[in-house]
């Protein structure tokens, strides 16, 4: 999986080629995809075992998951780091997300930046502009979760800095970009090898 100019992942059929050898790709996909598993089954593969993994894309209906087959733990170090890595690139590409959702029965948007964090803003009324509701960095984030269907919740330390948001459909596909912005941001700072 590498990722192209724009905002998408792109997966191969085959090992990953290298970046300059000018192969299409054969699907493109979002980048809000994340690997949930890696790896044989349950200890260190032995020869002629299966060496599988897992991902998980968050879509607006639900979450896909597709379980994937290599022939070697070569080839399964090759995938993992390919995805993890488009993953975090494409992160850095797109910069910024913004959906619509509804704070406290007003309509808002919510705003996540890769450098800057999280903001909420009312939707702009006849021609007059957006007012910030809130804004907090992501050093500020102490938990996220989601109901599965259309309630995303940030807790971003204390009584006022709960937030309960309605997206209006399925949340993985933001815990998904929040995710790769936080794994990107760690990344990029030398924190995980």
């Amino acid at each position: 999986m590498q990722t192209t100019g724009s905002k998408h992942a792109v997966e191969f059929i085959s090992d990953p080629p290298p970046a300059n050898c000018g192969i299409m790709p054969c699907v493109p996909v979002p980048f809000i995809e994340r690997l949930v598993h890696s790896g044989p089954a349950k200890s260190s593969p032995q020869p002629g075992t299966e060496v599988s993994f897992a991902t998980r894309t968050g879509t607006r209906q639900g979450i896909e998951t597709h379980l994937f087959r290599t022939e070697t733990s070569r080839d399964l170090s090759l995938w993992t780091r390919s995805i993890v890595q488009g993953c975090h690139n494409a992160a850095e590409l797109t910069t910024e997300i913004t959906t619509a959702c509804t704070y406290k029965n007003q309509e808002c948007r919510l705003t996540i930046h890769y450098d800057h964090g999280f903001s909420l803003a009312t939707e702009p009324q006849d021609g007059a502009f957006s007012k910030t509701i809130v804004q907090f960095p992501y050093e500020k984030l102490k938990m996220s979760s989601d109901d599965g269907i259309r309630m995303l919740y940030l807790d971003f330390g204390g009584k006022e800095s709960e937030i309960q948001l309605d997206l209006h459909s399925c949340p993985k596909p933001i815990v998904f970009i929040i995710h790769s912005f936080l794994s990107a941001k760690i990344t990029r700072l030398g924190l995980v090898a």
